[in-house]
């Protein structure tokens, strides 16, 4: 027996060109491109006076630091002088000079003895990076001795760029966020489509696997878009933290400093975006959740999509909210970072299309033929199968952006290994050595199930267990990408 022709006839008339979401991704990132700001990763110190190590007969009226990028203080502490015992020897708060974005300043007490002074300061970059920094300087005939650490020039208790407590924060982040992109992709570029052309199941059969498909479906939505807004308020905390210099919980203790952050800061803007996107986002998921559903006097039966206009509405808001973290990162300092933003964009996307569609396809591998029988093992069949044509494009798109971002980041090749951000990158592409192969034997598999109509557990299972493996290897992938967004690109 054969899938009802009502039940064709509905998927159907839901159906959309295929080429929908794409095109709707594609203009997306236009629109990131055109909005394209410049704004400098990592901010380097280019001057200061007195000069770092200067040796000066009379005391200075001020000390200031120029850098190669806007800067911004968020407390006036954050930049003081100190003698050689940690006195303090400043006559007011740090500030921005006024009229250069990228120069601080901070005043002295006037005749200052003779001996050495250190500059300690912490600054966060416009890509939101924290910068601490410590130089010397000698009042009188003899040279300056060692730097006074501590406090902002020491690096201070905040959590670092590359700690455990950032590295984390970033991958939930991306897991967050990137699962949204992959789950709403994976439904129009592989769940509808596989329903076309459905193999021959019964009433019953079909009515399970799409009923499975929609409630597993808005399960992870629910999962993914509370677990993304969580995790930008870890990253939240955490970046407080190394911004103020303190602790994450002495951070979360600190709801003013929490504040300065999120409202004086290029990072809290786009964060603030984000959050109102991811917020947008999960309202129409609500909205649409209700309407698919239906309510207990008329409940509807499970299609294979959902509606055209919210679904592509709630598809562009997970590619924007993705897409905004590459616009505060290392693409916006590159070389035409109108083109690198949504280079970084795309690659970011392509990765998450590839990543949850892994894990998705491993589930309902899994799944499927529990709740529908011999027929949910012919649905998965299937689904694997249009999975493997998406994922091929989505993995060779990462590789070319990839590459292309590589080159915008690096001046030399010789960085690939003289710089941890480039042993980053080579760590990357060594992990798509086993998942390449993996791939390969996946295809394989895929390309004999075709000519059967009603694969075998044994086959299924032994598909399952690659795409598990295929899938760790892809989160340390996605491990590493949250490490490099920390990590000195080697053009800086």
């Amino acid at each position: 027996m054969g899938i009802t022709s009502d039940a064709v006839s509905v998927t159907r008339r839901r159906a959309l060109p295929q080429a929908g979401p794409v095109a709707l991704i594609l203009a997306l990132l236009a629109l990131l491109a055109f909005a394209a700001a410049r704004a400098d990763a990592h901010a380097v110190l280019v001057a200061a006076d007195p000069q770092p190590g200067a040796v000066i007969a009379s005391s200075p009226e001020k000390v200031v630091l120029r850098f190669s990028e806007p800067v911004q203080l968020l407390q006036g502490s954050d930049l003081d002088v100190v003698d050689e015992r940690g006195n303090a020897v400043t006559a007011g708060e740090g500030r921005k000079v006024p009229g250069e974005a990228s120069a601080i300043e901070v005043p002295l007490r006037p005749d200052l003895v003779g001996g050495t002074y250190t500059t300690r300061f912490r600054i966060v970059s416009a890509d939101a990076h924290v910068i601490t920094g410590a130089l010397v300087f000698a009042v009188g005939s003899g040279p300056p001795g060692e730097p006074f650490l501590g406090g902002p020039g020491g690096g201070g208790t905040g959590p670092s760029e590359t700690g455990a407590w950032a590295v984390v924060a970033r991958f939930l982040e991306l897991a967050g966020i990137g699962g949204l992109v992959g789950l709403l992709a994976f439904r129009w570029l592989v769940w509808r489509p596989a329903w076309r052309r459905p193999p021959e199941l019964t009433p019953g059969e079909a009515s399970a696997s799409l009923g499975w498909g929609r409630d597993s479906f808005w399960m992870a939505f629910g999962v993914l878009a509370v677990g993304a807004m969580l995790a930008e308020g870890y990253l939240l905390a955490v970046k407080s933290a190394s911004a103020l210099g303190t602790s994450v919980w002495g951070a979360l203790g600190d709801p003013g400093g929490i504040a300065r952050v999120l409202g004086d800061t290029r990072f809290g803007g786009i964060l603030q975006l984000r959050a109102a996107l991811l917020f947008v986002l999960f309202a129409i998921g609500v909205w649409q959740f209700l309407a698919e559903f239906g309510s207990d006097e008329a409940p509807r039966p499970a299609d294979a999509a959902g509606r055209r206009v919210p679904g592509l509405a709630m598809l562009g808001l997970a590619v924007v909210a993705l897409g905004s973290i590459s616009y505060q990162g290392h693409a916006s300092a590159a070389p035409w970072p109108r083109v690198q933003i949504p280079l970084d964009a795309i690659h970011a996307s392509a990765i998450a299309v590839w990543v949850a569609g892994l894990a998705i396809v491993a589930v309902a591998l899994w799944r499927l033929p529990r709740v529908a029988g011999m027929g949910g093992r012919a649905v998965s069949a299937v689904v694997l199968a249009r999975f493997s044509r998406v994922a091929l494009v989505a993995v060779g798109v990462a590789l070319v952006t990839g590459v292309a971002r590589a080159v915008g980041q690096l001046s030399d090749p010789a960085q690939l290994w003289d710089t941890a951000y480039g042993r980053s990158i080579i760590l990357k592409l060594l992990l798509l050595a086993p998942i390449g192969f993996l791939a390969l034997r996946n295809r394989k598999v895929v390309t004999a199930l075709r000519a059967v109509k009603r694969p075998n557990a044994a086959t299924l299972r032994m598909v399952r267990t690659s795409l598990g493996a295929e899938l760790l290897l892809a989160l340390v992938v996605v491990g590493v990408a949250a490490l490099l967004v920390a990590q000195v690109p080697g053009r800086t």
